[in-house]
């Protein structure tokens, strides 16, 4: 109803987030589909820098991310602290995420400002099969 009144669907709140980060984060789908609809940015970014793609890619949400990616969300924009929605989902053991991020051309050695990259996250947790998914698609560090 708010979209329909003419509402500002790229309007942050105090931290920065936006309707679609919030939406993304908490798997809306809808929410999210009707945000997109209307034009939302699909890589704005809030105050720590965090896309709706990073926040999805870390929840492990695959439509969301899947909705994000085709309407053309950066798949290697950089959060403040460097992280990418690979790097977030491959620390998370998302595996299937982690192989929707690669076909879409993720940058696998892309490292954080800390230095780490996607590999280097799944193996500090442990994530045994996103560690193969990575080796396969040619990570080297």
């Amino acid at each position: 109803m708010l979209l329909q009144q003419g509402a500002d669907v790229d309007k942050q709140e105090s931290s920065g987030e936006t309707a679609l980060i919030w939406a993304a984060w908490n798997r809306h789908e809808r929410v999210v589909e009707m945000l997109l609809q209307r034009g939302a940015d699909v890589d704005k970014q809030d105050s720590r820098g965090e896309t709706a793609l990073i926040q999805a890619a870390q929840k492990g949400h695959e439509r969301v991310v899947e909705m994000l990616l085709q309407r053309g969300a950066d798949v290697d924009k950089q959060d403040s602290r460097g992280r990418t929605a690979l790097i977030r989902a491959a620390q998370k053991g998302h595996e299937r995420v982690v192989e929707m991020l690669l076909q879409q051309g993720a940058d696998v050695d892309k490292q954080e400002s800390s230095g780490e990259t996607a590999l280097i996250r799944a193996a500090q947790n442990e994530h045994e099969k996103v560690v193969e998914i990575l080796r396969a698609a040619g990570s080297k560090g």
